[in-house]
C-alpha cells in the first residue's frame, strides 16, 4: 500500500480523536461547535468460484479461492445546524475488473477518499436541501430496499456496458464515484429531487465524459398504507465513443408504485416499475430498451419472522446486433437478489437482455449467545431466467440463462457484526455453455464472510 495512501486517512483519525477527546471543537473565528459523528464497516469474505464463473470474469479457467474485502471510515462534520460536510475513506472492493477486486494477501489496498460532498439545509426555502460534491448514494429506489432497477450511479459501472449481445457480457465490475449536485423539495407527502451528475465517470475529453441528469419525484400514499408511495423519473444519460466515436444520449422516463396493507393485509405489499428509453445511441443508431417488473412480498406473523416474495422481471434485449440500433434496457442497476447472474460483488452483474422469475424467501430464529431475538437468518432464492433475445450458444442461438438457487445464512454475533455464510448454484444454463472449452452448462459459488459496522 502507498505510504500516500496512509497519510490520508491517519491524519484525519488523529484529528477526530482529537476532537472526542476535548469533547467538542470550536474554531478560532466561529463561536458555534463544530460536531464530528465518525462511522464505517467492513466486509471480508473467502469467495470460491466455480472454474466456469472465474472464467466468464475473465480468470483462467479454474477454481479459485480468494478473500476480498472493503472497509470505510466516514466523518460527518457539522459545521452548524444546517450546513454538514461529509468525507468517507475507503478500500474500493469494485475496480473494473476480476483482477482488479479488492483482496487480502494480494500486496494491500489502497485507501481512497471516495466521498467528499457538502450539504445545506434550507436553502432560499425551509423545504430546500443542496448538496455539492460526491452523489455515490443517490438513486431512484421505489421500494427503499437499495434495489434500484435503473438508476443508482455509484453503485454501478457505466451506463452502457451492458449493450453488447456477446454471453455473458454483463455490467462493469466497478462502481462508479458520481459527482455533482443534487437538489431535494420536500413538502408534505412530496419528495422532487433533481441530480445534476457530470462526471459519472470521466473520459479526457468533454464529449467522452459519461454524465447523468435525472429528476425524481414520490408521492406518500399513507392512505393505501403507512409507507405506500408511487414514484416518477425522467433521467438523460450521455457517454462517448459508443462504437462510432460519436456521443450517445439516451432518455429514459420511468415510474413505479409500492402499496402496502392493500385490501387491509397489513404485511402485504405489491410492488411495479417500468422504463422506456430513446434517444440516439453512436453516430446513427437509436436506443430502444424497456424494462418491467411486477412482483409482491409477504411477511407473516410469527416469532420467527418468515416472509416470502415473488416477482417477474423483464428486461429488453437487442434483437439485432448488426445493426445500428440499441434496444437492450441501459441502466445504473443494484439489483443482487441472485448472487451468481446478478450481484457485481460475488457474481458476472447481468443487467439486462433478462427475463426472470424469482422467489425469495426468508425465516429467523434466536441462537444462543447472540446479540438479540432472531439474530439468525436463513434466506433463500430461486431464479428462473432466460435471456429476453436469444444470443450466441453452442449450435446456434440460444435464450436459457440457468436456473439459479442460492442460500444464505447469517448470524449477528453482537448489533455491530455478523458471520455469513452462502452457496449459490447455476444450472441448465445454455448461455454458460457457450463459454468454456468444456461446455459445461453448471457453475457454483460458495461464500464464508464476516461484516461490521460502527
Amino acid at each position: 500500500m502507498m505510504k500516500s495512501a496512509l497519510l490520508a486517512p491517519a491524519l484525519v483519525l488523529a484529528l477526530a480523536a482529537s476532537a472526542f477527546a476535548q469533547g467538542v471543537s470550536k474554531q478560532d473565528s466561529n463561536t458555534e461547535t463544530v460536531k464530528i459523528t465518525v462511522s464505517g464497516g467492513f466486509d471480508m469474505d473467502w469467495v470460491y468460484r466455480g472454474k466456469e464463473l472465474v472464467n466468464i470474469l475473465g480468470g483462467g479457467y479454474q477454481d479459485e479461492g480468494r478473500i476480498e474485502s472493503n472497509a470505510n471510515v466516514r466523518f460527518d462534520v457539522d459545521l452548524t445546524e444546517k450546513v454538514s460536510v461529509l468525507v468517507n475513506l475507503a478500500t474500493v472492493r469494485l475496480n473494473g475488473s476480476y483482477a482488479g477486486i479488492g483482496q487480502l494477501g494480494n500486496g494491500g489496498q489502497n485507501v481512497e477518499l471516495w466521498d467528499l460532498a457538502v450539504k445545506m439545509q434550507e436553502v432560499l426555502d425551509p423545504a430546500i436541501t443542496i448538496q455539492l460534491g460526491t452523489q455515490n448514494d443517490f438513486a431512484f429506489d421505489i421500494r427503499g430496499n437499495g434495489s434500484a432497477l435503473f438508476f443508482a450511479p455509484g453503485k454501478a459501472g457505466s451506463f452502457a456496458s451492458n449493450a453488447a449481445s456477446i454471453p455473458f457480457s454483463g455490467g462493469d465490475l466497478t462502481y462508479n464515484q458520481v459527482a455533482g449536485a443534487v437538489l431535494w423539495y420536500n413538502r408534505d407527502a412530496a419528495h422532487f429531487a433533481l441530480a445534476l451528475l457530470p462526471a459519472v465517470q470521466e473520459g479526457g475529453a468533454a464529449s467522452d465524459d459519461e454524465a447523468a441528469y435525472a429528476a425524481t419525484l414520490y408521492y406518500d400514499l399513507d392512505s393505501v398504507g403507512k409507507g405506500s408511495r408511487l414514484g416518477v423519473i425522467l433521467a438523460v444519460d450521455s457517454f462517448g465513443d459508443f462504437g462510432a466515436g460519436a456521443t450517445s444520449s439516451v432518455i429514459t422516463i420511468g415510474a413505479g408504485a409500492s402499496l402496502k396493507g392493500l385490501g387491509g393485509m397489513n404485511n402485504l405489499e405489491a410492488f411495479a416499475e417500468f422504463y422506456f428509453q430513446s434517444g440516439d445511441v453512436g453516430a446513427n443508431g437509436n436506443a430502444g430498451g424497456t424494462a418491467f417488473k411486477l412482483g409482491a412480498h409477504y411477511a407473516f406473523e410469527h416469532e420467527s419472522a418468515p416472509w416470502v416474495e415473488l416477482s417477474i422481471t423483464i428486461l429488453s434485449g437487442d434483437d439485432d446486433p448488426a445493426d445500428t440500433d440499441v434496444d437492450a434496457f441501459l441502466c445504473y442497476d443494484n439489483v443482487n437478489d441472485l448472487m451468481i447472474i446478478e450481484s457485481n460483488t460475488f457474481g458476472i452483474n447481468w443487467n439486462s437482455n433478462m427475463t426472470a422469475i424469482k422467489i425469495l424467501g426468508g425465516v429467523s430464529f434466536t441462537s444462543g449467545g447472540g446479540a438479540a431475538k432472531n439474530n439468525l437468518s436463513l434466506t433463500g432464492a430461486l431464479g428462473i431466467c432466460t435471456t429476453t433475445e436469444d444470443v450466441p450458444g453452442v449450435g446456434g442461438t440460444v435464450d436459457g440463462l440457468g436456473t439459479e438457487f442460492d442460500v444464505k445464512l447469517t448470524w449477528w454475533y453482537s448489533k455491530a457484526v455478523a458471520l455469513e455464510a452462502a452457496v449459490a448454484f447455476l444450472m441448465s444454463s445454455d448461455v454458460l455453455e457457450a463459454t468454456n472449452v468444456d461446455q459445461e452448462d453448471s457453475t457454483s459459488l460458495f461464500t464464508l464472510g464476516i461484516s461490521g459496522k460502527f
